[in-house]
């Protein structure tokens, strides 16, 4: 009797009855959270048939990856020194994992430098992680992060190639990127830089982040613009490039902002 779910002659490996990787749902932290002090996004993958299949299981998989992007072997991991990462891949690693290096570096690469990021498999979901990575400019981390999965997937046999849900990390109204088409690294850099150029802080105002960052604190971008806040509560200030809270500039701004609103 034939199984009716499987056509004759069908074997249970064939590429039809493969589960191809997936986004499942992705959340934005702004602020401080409980993956850490800085902004991150996070994203649920499942690995679908990939989670059998770690990263020194892929042939070839691992000189392709760095021979697109060598400047991972900068990447400490869990080891905390350049080439961490790179013996993480020898030994084999799960592409949850992967893919936040790889949204980390692309970042970098666009102009927007970031470091930080983890990976962890979710209670109860076998396959399934949450991914998590630092950002600087929300849109460019989101870009980057759609990016980093069509990368991966890219570099795999065919028979395991697939992504499903990575629309769900694209910034709306700012990419032309189509989730649909054939991967192309050289275009797919580019548009993050575009993004980069467009949304990053200014000079001034990136100088002045960074200082907080280095004394412990947090920020959060108010507008599309360059309004930031820093600290948070009653400690609060703002700035918008080199225009601090304390000079009535901002506060005149901000009450127009609010009447046009009020005026829709």
């Amino acid at each position: 009797m034939t199984n009716p779910s499987t056509d004759p002659g069908e074997s249970p490996d064939s590429p039809a009855l493969l589960a191809p990787m997936g986004v499942l749902e992705k959340q934005i932290y702004r602020g401080p959270n409980v993956y850490g002090y800085q902004p991150m996004i996070r994203f649920q993958l499942d690995l679908g048939t990939l989670e059998e299949y770690p990263s020194d299981t892929l042939p070839g998989f691992n000189d392709r990856l760095l021979e697109l992007l060598p400047t991972l072997e900068r990447h400490g991991c869990c080891f905390r020194e350049p080439g961490g990462f790179i013996r993480r891949l020898r030994d084999g690693t799960w592409l949850g994992h992967v893919a936040e290096h790889v949204a980390l570096e692309l970042q970098t690469l666009a102009g927007t430098p970031v470091t930080y990021g983890k990976t962890r498999s979710v209670k109860g979901q076998p396959g399934v992680y949450n991914v998590l990575y630092s950002y600087r400019e929300e849109r460019v981390g989101l870009l980057a992060g759609a990016v980093a999965l069509r990368l991966v997937q890219s570099l795999l046999p065919g028979e395991l190639r697939g992504l499903r849900g990575v629309e769900r990390l694209l910034p709306g109204g700012v990419s032309d990127l189509d989730p649909d088409s054939p991967f192309d690294f050289g275009a797919e850099l580019s548009e993050l830089r575009r993004l980069a150029r467009r949304h990053a802080f200014g000079p001034t105002t990136q100088s002045l982040v960074d200082e907080a960052q280095r004394r412990g604190i947090p920020f959060l971008r108010l507008d599309e613009h360059s309004l930031v806040q820093l600290g948070y509560g009653k400690y609060q200030q703002q700035i918008r490039a080199s225009i601090t809270s304390k000079t009535p500039h901002i506060a005149t701004m901000t009450a127009s902002a609010l009447y046009r609103t009020s005026c829709l």
